[in-house]
């Protein structure tokens, strides 16, 4: 046999090996496939988020599901991979629709399903959507509290700022909002003053918040003291020379008794802020205490002194 020849059969039985191998996987697929599509069959409920798209001077103002229902028929191995792959929203395109009602409707092209798979219902088949104007409007805010404070504590003042918000939605909503109130705040374990922002609770309207979260202070107090403090020295804030009346004050706070028992006298103390007055009088002055945060004042004695700057 001449070299030609036998360069010739060792690519023909390459051929026929490949050829052969490509058989037997083509074969192997098949029965696979026959055998995947000869299983029983199971029923699987599929859930695609729901994106509504329309002119930014719409909105929805009636409940749009948020999302749709697909029921599937198939391999269990084939639903399995439609159940674990991630969706992209289902979005309906409403940019040139005008105020009013608009139909829609979903088909089973709306999710992609393998051979083998069979879409059997959808829910919702259909929506209606009732598109509005977008409105703008400023509401007061309310706040929400739940509970009371411990015993020996009391709520002193709640503020809100700002006291009014603005809100945006569509026209019928937005008319009915008269105002808005917060989330809940709980102050049942609450023993000293709090100053944060809070969430709203803005699903009951069906509107949305156009502009920062409001800010709740909360001001709450010891209403009556269990340990005194005698003696505390009272620091006048001042680019002068002082002169007072009183040199020390006595304090009543209240306090959980682990706390009182490590509490540092040297860390109490009473001051007047006089920084930048001129020289002269200051009668009355308010009295300033200064204690750990885990303490809570009651009452100073007295509240207000005479001060004299030279």
């Amino acid at each position: 046999m001449t070299k030609s020849n036998s360069w010739l059969e060792t690519i023909w039985q390459a051929t026929y090996f490949n050829l052969g191998t490509k058989v037997i996987s083509v074969v192997i697929a098949i029965v696979l496939w026959t055998i995947v599509l000869g299983s029983r069959n199971v029923e699987v409920t599929k859930e695609i988020p729901l994106e509504i798209m329309h002119a930014s001077d719409l909105e929805p103002a009636n409940e749009i599901p948020e999302k749709i229902s697909f029921k599937l028929s198939g391999p269990k191995a084939f639903l399995r991979t439609v159940l674990d792959r991630h969706e992209e929203p289902i979005r309906v395109n409403l940019s040139g629709s005008k105020p009013g009602l608009v139909p829609y409707r979903f088909f089973a092209d709306n999710i992609r399903v393998p051979i083998g798979v069979k879409v059997l219902s959808i829910n919702p088949a259909a929506i209606l959507v009732k598109l509005e104007y977008l409105k703008h409007k400023e509401v007061p805010v309310k706040v929400e509290l739940r509970g009371a404070p411990p015993d020996g504590f009391r709520i002193v003042k709640t503020e809100v700022h700002p006291a009014e918000i603005r809100v945006k939605g569509a026209d019928s909503r937005i008319e009915a909002v008269t105002e808005v109130r917060t989330s809940p705040i709980d102050v049942s374990g609450m023993k000293q003053s709090v100053d944060r922002e809070v969430p709203l609770d803005l699903d009951r309207y069906n509107v949305r918040l156009d502009g920062p979260l409001p800010r709740v202070l909360i001001e709450i107090e010891a209403s009556n003291a269990n340990y005194r403090i005698k003696n505390v020295d009272i620091r006048v804030l001042s680019e002068h020379k002082v002169k007072i009346d009183e040199s020390a004050v006595t304090v009543l706070v209240r306090a959980a008794s682990r706390d009182l028992k490590s509490l540092d006298k040297n860390h109490v103390y009473a001051e007047i802020d006089l920084r930048g007055r001129p020289r002269g009088k200051y009668e009355n002055s308010e009295i300033k205490v200064r204690l750990p945060e885990n303490i809570s004042l009651v009452k100073v004695i007295p509240e207000r002194v005479n001060v004299t700057l030279y």
